[in-house]
């Protein structure tokens, strides 16, 4: 399971005989700003809740993110990551669907889930030449009717946005296709959300904390649906699926963590043109089009992706080799932006191996 992944930290730290502190990652696409300031504060605070058992659906947690997208408390749940909600739809609602569609490269895990669940899926391949941009045309003329579609937008691992008027639009065009679009990237983008459009009923949106405010280790993620989606899916939904410490923090985050989501988009429009112009100019790389906070690499020539991590883990920084990846292959890597000076100490290590 952990293969399917990147940012394995702590692991790599181990084998490095480091501190996590002391690595460059650039394999996992979080918020180079790091946490929201003052939620350290507020867990330490709250440190002394873990005495209890938390709320058991994280009803507070879950109306205040009703609250700020002007939804039903009944539309929402909140989860431990949106993977808990990626592996629990096929699995809950496999006999209403035929077969899932998921389009591809993407996050292993959709079709990790749809194996779990006994749901046979095809892949829907984003092409090359076209700079991995969905084709909504291409996509509709394979419905017919009781799929499961996985979208990610933006993208994992290709960046590529898809506008979502043009997504909405194509899920209310086939009610009886069920869509799961992943919106754990749009918060580094400029384009608004699924949740500002009325909920189709056949849509289920997943809307993640971990990467935007930089805390992967509390596990936190909401799943937006139509009631009676959400009614099917919340009667197995396992009591007590987010700790106390995560429901704090998610109650700051819908309080005080739009400020930083601001400014993540802004580090991202100033500092993404320039690592994509360095990478551009390095022998052998060439840059797939994106908009998020991580850049697909293609790299050509002798030198091996497999070989360029290696030697980049040597000075301890870490970057995704894309090979398991369903469409790419060993020549392809992926890299998250980090602070401007660990941006700069990746691109003076890889200029210099790659030359």
């Amino acid at each position: 399971m952990s293969t399917l992944h990147g940012g394995n930290i702590i692991n790599t730290a181990k084998e490095l005989g480091c501190r996590p502190d002391q690595l460059i990652d650039m394999s996992s696409n979080l918020s180079p700003l790091g946490m929201v300031p003052g939620l350290d504060e507020v867990l330490r605070k709250g440190i002394a809740e873990i005495a209890y058992l938390p709320e058991t659906a994280s009803e507070s947690l879950v109306q205040a993110f009703a609250d700020k997208h002007g939804l039903s408390p009944a539309n929402i749940l909140a989860g431990n990551g949106t993977t808990e909600f990626i592996y629990n739809i096929p699995l809950t609602l496999a006999d209403r669907l035929r077969h899932a569609l998921i389009v591809t490269p993407t996050y292993g895990d959709y079709d990790q889930a749809c194996a779990w669940a006994g749901l046979p899926a095809t892949h829907f391949p984003l092409r090359r030449h076209e700079e991995f941009r969905l084709d909504l045309h291409r996509l509709q003329a394979q419905l017919s009717g009781r799929e499961l579609v996985f979208i990610c937008n933006p993208n994992n691992p290709t960046s590529g946005l898809t506008a979502s008027a043009d997504l909405n639009a194509c899920i209310r065009c086939h009610p009886d296709t069920l869509f799961v679009v992943d919106e754990s990237y749009l918060p580094f983008v400029r384009e608004r959300s699924l949740l500002s459009f009325p909920l189709p009923e056949n849509l289920c949106l997943l809307r993640s904390f971990s990467k935007i405010y930089g805390i992967p280790g509390l596990r936190l993620g909401f799943l937006a649906a139509d009631a009676k989606i959400m009614a099917r899916i919340t009667s197995r939904h396992k009591p007590w699926g987010v700790n106390r410490l995560a429901q704090i923090a998610g109650e700051y985050l819908l309080k005080y963590g739009d400020a930083r989501a601001e400014e993540n988009i802004r580090f991202v429009e100033q500092n993404r043109p320039a690592m994509a112009a360095a990478l551009a100019a390095m022998p052998g790389v060439e840059v797939i089009p994106g908009t998020a906070n991580f850049i697909l690499n293609l790299l050509k020539g002798e030198t091996t992706v497999e070989y360029l991590r290696e030697k980049l883990l040597e000075q301890r920084i870490m970057i995704r080799n894309c090979a398991n990846f369903v469409g790419l292959d060993e020549h392809y890597f992926r890299i998250s932006l980090k602070t401007e000076e660990e941006n700069r100490l990746f691109i003076n290590a890889c200029g210099s191996i790659l030359k």
